[in-house]
């Protein structure tokens, strides 16, 4: 087991969106329970405003540049109200690749699942797609503000190292009770590995419990969601564009009624 999970620096990007303000108040008020420094980030995306012609120039730019700084100053001005600790980055470039490179150094990502654009034929954005399989470090996302985290759904298929782990390391912190879902498959039998698992987290002292259920995955986590506060979903790190494009991964942040999650095994 490895050390407590930190959270010492927590990365919030916002876009002005509806949905990214639920991103900042769910990180306000994980300020409250958590003490970490929360880093507002705003990208000018360079790549959308390349259709218009030279950015240097281009009207769009620094209207998103002013916006930009709008937004972060909210943010740093909720955070003083909160008594969080905070910092504030306005960046140029692909949004995901600032993004990803930011999470070198961070110990978790809140963020929506659309931005401005929103969602698309039940697709999760384009910028959070990219961020989910490229990011250093835990993200959550979210399409609705949830403040208490109680019960936490734990859906596995192997046993991914940094999902467990990090599913306990937040269960210590909220004195969360967790639940181990495995869906059954013709060829193998997940009971061995989610007792396993189950006993492991009860060893550290944390309430668990595990299910088998039969049917499709992304059906069953997604018809259980509305009964948990939190979903954390591993991804397997060799899985890349091929496991969330059309996967269970995808559908799953983009379906859930609560929170989800997804931590990359390293």
């Amino acid at each position: 087991m490895p050390d407590d999970q930190k959270f010492d620096r927590v990365l919030v990007p916002i876009d002005g969106s509806t949905s990214s303000q639920v991103a900042v108040d769910l990180a306000l008020h994980s300020a409250k329970e958590f003490n970490p420094t929360l880093v507002f980030v705003y990208v000018v995306d360079i790549t959308a405003l390349n259709r218009f012609g030279t950015v240097d120039s281009s009207q769009e730019y620094y209207m998103s540049k002013i916006e930009g700084k709008m937004f972060l100053e909210n943010a740093a001005k909720l955070a003083e109200k909160a008594g969080a600790k905070h910092e504030e980055f306005l960046a140029e470039g692909a949004p995901w690749e600032i993004l990803n490179e930011m999470s070198k150094e961070a110990d978790l990502m809140i963020m929506s699942v659309s931005g401005k654009s929103g969602m698309r034929a039940g697709r999760i954005g384009s910028t959070t797609m990219k961020v989910i399989e490229g990011s250093y470090c835990p993200v959550l996302t979210m399409k609705s503000s949830s403040e208490r985290i109680e019960k936490l759904l734990l859906p596995v298929y192997e046993e991914n190292r940094a999902a467990i782990d990090y599913a306990i390391q937040t269960a210590k912190r909220s004195n969360a009770c967790i639940t181990v879902l495995s869906v059954k498959e013709r060829d193998r039998d997940p009971a061995p590995m989610v007792d396993k698992i189950v006993q492991e987290i009860k060893g550290d002292g944390i309430k668990a419990e595990g299910r088998i259920m039969d049917g499709n995955a992304v059906d069953v986590i997604v018809g259980l969601s509305g009964k948990f506060d939190l979903i954390i979903m591993g991804v397997d790190k060799r899985g890349g564009l091929r496991i969330l494009r059309g996967g269970t991964t995808e559908r799953v942040v983009t379906m859930a009624s609560c929170p989800v999650s997804v931590v990359r095994e390293k």
